[in-house]
């Protein structure tokens, strides 16, 4: 389990809202938390607050962006079918005893999750955070209500269950065989807001990558890499990377140093993922390409790829199938 930094600082907002002082919890990490790090974290925030509703309030308050890579992955699927695969192989809350799992019955979908873990003074933490955070999920993703849905909860509610009604905002029915998230199967192929957007796929695939690269291995690279593609282009200079990790500029590079790699070694490979990928995979022409990376000047982002890759940008793209526009 690794579970993306934006859920604790998602957390430690809702204790400052809350009047609480996020301190009280320790320390909030900046990179990736393990299964034990994050239990942690949950169970003196349930501890500091006596909120036995704190799982659902954490999922409902997550916006797409707060899911961190994943929620840039999920945002760039071009259906819901698409959103809910990638939902299953990179759901943070899955472990070696923790599932989530996508099945078609008939005329229905089934999201079905099996928690790692129980949070002491909340045991249903991490079921009502990840339903509550799916279908809220599903609502951004759709832009509407959802229509034709229920949940099943295999427990019965410490909260009143016009909690479940307020967050989850679907029928609710407790003390069933599983966990799930029941609906309709005809909406999954329905167009999402990234089935209009040529860069879509390639982002999408740049996105996988990160997250596998996440799952295998944490450190201060892949926090890096994370911060770096949640900006879509648009890269930050190293000292607004240091100071979003909480570091000196010259602390940053010593620990990425330290891991083999540097601040713009990073930069130079993320660019070099998407300027493949939207090479191969759009039919954008050269010059917008080298914008959407971070090139004003197009003989800069042909020099660069051509050093990155032995070829031009265009023989790149020939070679794959794709004509120049």
């Amino acid at each position: 389990m690794q579970i993306d930094p934006a859920y604790a600082h998602a957390l430690a907002e809702m204790l400052r809202e809350s009047g609480h002082n996020p301190s009280a919890v320790g320390r909030i990490p900046n990179g990736p938390l393990d299964e034990n790090e994050f239990l942690s974290l949950c169970t003196r925030a349930v501890s500091v607050t006596g909120d036995r509703a704190l799982g659902l309030r954490l999922g409902a308050t997550l916006q797409l962006g707060g899911h961190g890579v994943l929620g840039h992955a999920l945002m760039s699927c071009r259906t819901l079918k698409q959103a809910a695969e990638l939902l299953v192989r990179h759901n943070p809350l899955r472990s070696q005893n923790g599932r989530v799992r996508l099945a078609f019955e008939g005329d229905r979908t089934i999201l079905s999750f099996t928690p790692a873990f129980e949070v002491p003074g909340a045991p249903h933490f991490l079921c009502d955070m990840f339903f509550a955070a799916a279908t809220n999920g599903i609502r951004q993703l759709l832009g509407r209500e959802l229509a034709r849905a229920d949940i099943e909860l295999a427990y019965y509610p410490d909260v009143p269950s016009e909690e479940y009604d307020r967050y989850l905002r679907v029928p609710v029915r407790f003390g069933r065989p599983a966990n799930r998230l029941i609906g309709p199967q005809n909406i999954m192929e329905a167009p999402l807001h990234a089935a209009g957007v040529a860069t879509a796929p390639a982002y999408l695939r740049q996105c996988e990558l990160l997250l596998r690269q996440m799952e295998a291995a944490g450190g201060y690279e892949s926090s890096v890499r994370r911060l770096l593609l949640s900006s879509r282009g648009r890269f930050p200079a190293a000292p607004d990377i240091a100071q979003a990790l909480n570091l000196s500029e010259r602390t940053l590079r010593r620990r990425l140093n330290a891991e083999g790699t540097s601040y713009q070694a990073i930069v130079n490979d993320v660019r070099n993922h998407l300027a493949r990928q939207y090479l191969a995979d759009t039919d954008l022409s050269v010059a917008d390409i080298g914008t959407l990376i971070g090139f004003e000047d197009l003989s800069n982002f042909r020099h660069a790829f051509r050093r990155w890759n032995g070829v031009s940008p265009s023989r790149f793209r020939r070679e794959r199938g794709k004509s120049e526009e």
